[in-house]
């Protein structure tokens, strides 16, 4: 299938060093089981996403356009679905949705819309709820943007280091509940998303803009204006072709996106654990991809491969992914006939299992992206060996022909075919 070999998008980090990554296809198109989180009709476009410190992933979601309805769906870290409830009805609007976990643990929502037909409290909204979801209160009179962030359909929100919510809608941020200003950072654009580099504190602002010549835009806006960089793009690129995020643990903020030049629609991009990176990317006809980076974000393991939900190629929209625990949640807003709506999938990372011989010397090496993976399970000639600190087991082996198969907790399994001569 058509650029199913190769990292086909572009990670760039805020300083603008581009990353090369190359890597084959681990899995051709295997069947995926995707469970659907919003729809079937009058979805919303944009999912909240945050996971609180017990592992559970909650999901935010509406549906309807004037008395919507906003959902939380709870997915625990293994991605099976373990719950579900009502955040508000009668809401006005199908916008944008943004999530963030507070430093004390609790959760907070930021909503497009106003709280019922014809209320004066309309722009970005905000709700609570403890750690574990569940039970979502309205901040009563907290709301601000006016006009232009009721109909964001895509917001943003981040924490700055000490903990202050940021929000973002349509190339405008602010830092507060509410804002006690907000700038107009760039124009010309409807998707607006926001992150916080785990190193020096900086909140960076991005996302497709349409202005002038168009691209992808990205600035610094907290604690000051850094230099504003716009990615080249063709013209007439979607908004939803492009995601921001930054690394957990480590330093720096990364942009992924579709160039437009092939078949893709749409990338996301997402924080793994020590300073690890998720890619994903897709479209219609190829499905989506994914692939997780090493610590040092300067290797990718193999790509893999999905096919979209019941098989599909009606329509991809936009991908949104959350992997800080390790594997990967994915959600596809896509279309099956005339049906909408995301649909998620959960997603292990992969390693790569090697061989080196010395004559009858073997050595067994397993490695994530590069990285050496410590206390992987190897099965080979009816013996099992384990790796050391190094990635790697040694042991000797007459001539002939053999089958390895590998496991180590948090990844899926890997196998490989060697002679020893």
């Amino acid at each position: 299938m058509r650029h199913s070999s190769v990292l086909a998008v572009f990670i760039v980090a805020i300083a603008l060093v581009p990353l090369t990554a190359s890597a084959t296809t681990s899995r051709s198109g295997a069947r995926t089981a995707w469970d659907r989180i919003s729809g079937p009709t009058q979805p919303g476009v944009e999912l909240g996403l945050a996971r609180t410190k017990d592992g559970v992933l909650h999901a935010i979601s509406n549906r309807g356009v004037s008395g919507t309805s906003i959902s939380e769906t709870r997915i625990a870290p293994n991605g099976k679905t373990i719950g579900a409830s009502t955040v508000a009805t009668g809401w006005d609007g199908n916008g944008g949705l943004a999530l963030v976990t507070m430093p004390n643990g609790t959760l907070r929502l930021f909503a497009a819309g106003a709280t019922h037909a014809g209320s004066n409290a309309f722009g970005i909204n905000t709700f609570t709820a403890p750690a574990g979801g569940g039970s979502w209160q309205l901040q009563n009179g907290v709301f601000w943007g006016g006009a232009v962030a009721n109909s964001a359909a895509y917001i943003g929100a981040t924490l700055t280091r000490d903990g202050q919510p940021v929000t973002a809608w349509r190339g405008l941020a602010g830092e507060g509940l509410p804002p006690q200003t907000s700038h107009a950072y760039q124009g010309g654009m409807t998707a607006s998303q926001l992150a916080t580099d785990a190193g020096n504190g900086a909140v960076v602002l991005s996302g497709v803009t349409n202005a002038g010549k168009g691209g992808v835009y990205v600035q610094q806006v907290l604690p000051g204006q850094g230099a504003r960089v716009v990615l080249p793009l063709p013209v007439g690129i979607n908004d939803w072709n492009s995601s921001l995020s930054a690394r957990s643990g480590a330093t720096g903020v990364y942009v992924d996106y579709a160039d437009g030049k092939g078949s893709f629609v749409s990338a996301a991009v997402c924080a793994a654990p020590a300073g690890r990176l998720w890619v994903a990317w897709g479209d219609k006809v190829d499905g989506v991809f994914a692939t997780r980076s090493n610590m040092g974000v300067s290797s990718f393991e193999p790509v893999q491969r999905l096919k979209l939900a019941q098989n599909t190629t009606d329509g991809l929209t936009y991908l949104q992914c959350e992997g800080s625990t390790g594997p990967v949640d994915l959600f596809a807003d896509v279309f099956i006939g005339a049906a909408g709506g995301f649909w998620h999938t959960h997603l292990l990372p992969r390693f790569s299992l090697l061989e080196r011989a010395q004559r009858s010397q073997v050595t067994l090496v397993a490695r994530d992206a590069g990285d050496p993976v410590a206390g992987a399970s190897i099965n080979v000639a009816g013996r099992r060996v384990l790796t050391g600190a190094n990635g790697q087991a040694t042991l000797v082996l007459r001539r002939g022909s053999y089958s390895a198969s590998a496991t180590a907790p948090g990844y899926a399994s890997a196998s490989l075919r060697f002679q020893v001569h």
